[in-house]
């Protein structure tokens, strides 16, 4: 059961014992013999939630719904930059009354605020020193504060938990608004692919389809793994749903992704239940006749050319050639962040949609070879987190054999947020090498996920590695306090 309270500056998390009775007298429990299966009771973590963390929650509410672009008269309140400095102010008051820094500080937050570093020091250098600024103004350093804020304030698993199921509802909300828009026609490019009905980060239909694909992964991960009935129905309709979407949009880097995502979601998946792997056929063989044949004819044209009347496919290797020029002419300080567009040199063909429609050569020809190579860090970072939290959560190992401490819902809530967010990279890399998404608050979100659930899993870890307590005390698992899963 988790409580809200409105309490700031309160983190306290109180366990309370289920099923027995507080007051119960009589002899002490007797220790099991060494071969038995330890005893748990079944407790409830109640969650006190802080002021900085709630801002949090209603930025990225702001940003994912984005009612600014949808009610009239909203935009002009600034109601996501009010909720971020607020979220940034409480957060400040918080640490600094119990004697902590500012902010938490990791080698993320230290690689995260280089980039925009980065940022700043090549603007000189670029071919428009104030669009390079512009893009860290408007963009960059929202991402430094709330990745700041989020690693600060996602301190608990249920916490992990929620955030997760916030980037879900959002996606599904976001991939519905689609399906609908694709039905009646409308928000379609090049004649019949879908783009979001909402502005940002969705606003073409690559992007749109990038999102949808990182998101998917942890949906599918709960559809397939989570104990509760509730949240796995819940799960299966935001499957469907953002499923449905990402064919509309008929994203051939999109539809690359996906596979490659589903089939890191099917192998955790299987692992645990082999069952799914029958489920998963089934499904794949009800599902094929209902996706319309454009779909299939641009996938298609991912290996064959003629197949693509549009021109895109030959269109985006020009692009990807003149990528390679641009970071090759300026390998030190780029051409200034969100500047390729504007890259003009004899011989350049104007394309339709002026991008690199590649993370790495975007992040490459804009910031140079140190730009470069802080964003590379950062995505090894997401990655490492994630498979150190399986290995010190024994992820290898099935519910029936968990490793010392008991399945507790805990432990349980931050394997299966591993297991997601490993899915989820996977998605968010292979879409990002057709995507310009450097500067796009997808893979944050993603990275302080994986960061917050790894350090979360260290810190529940230490009380193992403590002094051994007496054997009365040993008979008790202290590894993970219990929720209601």
């Amino acid at each position: 059961m988790e409580r809200l309270t409105f309490n700031p500056g309160s983190t306290r998390r109180e366990p309370v014992v289920v099923g027995r009775s507080s007051r119960r007298r009589g002899p002490a429990p007797v220790s099991p013999s060494p071969g038995a299966a330890p005893q748990t009771s079944r407790t409830v973590t109640r969650e006190r939630y802080d002021w900085d963390y709630l801002w949090m929650v209603a930025f990225t509410t702001l940003l994912f719904f984005r009612p600014q672009d949808q009610i009239p008269g909203v935009e002009a309140l600034h109601l996501a930059e009010l909720t971020a400095i607020a979220g940034l102010a409480a957060m400040a008051v918080r640490r600094l009354r119990l004697g902590q820094s500012v902010t938490r500080v990791n080698p993320e937050i230290v690689a995260i605020v280089a980039l925009g570093a980065v940022i700043l020091a090549t603007a000189p250098f670029g071919i428009w020193p104030g669009g390079s600024l512009h893009v860290f103004s408007s963009i960059y350093v929202k991402i430094i504060l709330i990745s700041a804020l989020m690693i600060s304030t996602i301190s608990s698993p249920i916490r992990v938990r929620q955030m997760t199921w916030l980037m879900i509802i959002a996606s599904t909300y976001v991939a519905a608004r689609a399906v609908f828009d694709y039905v009646r026609g409308v928000n379609l490019v090049e004649g019949d692919r879908v783009r979001g009905a909402i502005g940002g980060m969705f606003s073409n239909p690559n992007d749109l389809a990038l999102n949808l694909v990182t998101f998917l992964a942890p949906t599918l991960i709960f559809l397939a793994l989570d104990r509760r009935i509730s949240r796995r129905l819940l799960a299966a309709v935001c499957a469907l749903t953002m499923l449905a979407a990402i064919v509309c949009t008929k994203s051939r880097g999109g539809f690359l992704g996906l596979i490659a995502m589903g089939v890191v979601a099917l192998y955790y998946a299987a692992k645990m239940k082999p069952g799914i792997l029958i489920a998963v056929i089934v499904g794949g063989l009800l599902a094929v006749p209902a996706i319309p044949q454009s779909f299939w004819d641009r996938m298609d044209s991912i290996t064959n050319a003629e197949t693509d009347p549009t021109g895109s496919r030959e269109a985006r290797l020009r692009l990807l050639e003149q990528g390679i020029e641009v970071f090759v002419e300026n390998p030190i300080t780029g051409v200034g962040a969100g500047q390729f567009e504007n890259y003009d040199d004899p011989g350049v063909t104007i394309e339709r949609w002026r991008v690199t429609h590649n993370v790495w050569l975007q992040v490459g020809a804009e910031l140079g070879i140190v730009g470069l190579a802080i964003f590379l860090f950062l995505v090894i970072r997401a990655y490492r987190a994630c498979f150190a939290t399986v290995r010190l959560l024994g992820g290898g190992r099935s519910r029936r054999r968990a490793p010392p401490g008991g399945d507790t819902a805990e432990r349980e809530i931050l394997m299966l947020n591993a297991k997601s967010m490993i899915a989820a990279l996977v998605g968010w890399t292979i879409c990002s090498m057709f995507a310009a998404v450097a500067f796009n608050w997808t893979f944050y979100y993603v990275l302080a996920l994986a960061v917050c659930g790894h350090e979360i899993a260290q810190r529940q870890q230490q009380p193992q590695r403590a002094a051994p307590a007496p054997a009365a005390e040993r008979a008790r698992p202290r590894l993970f306090g219990r929720v209601h899963a």
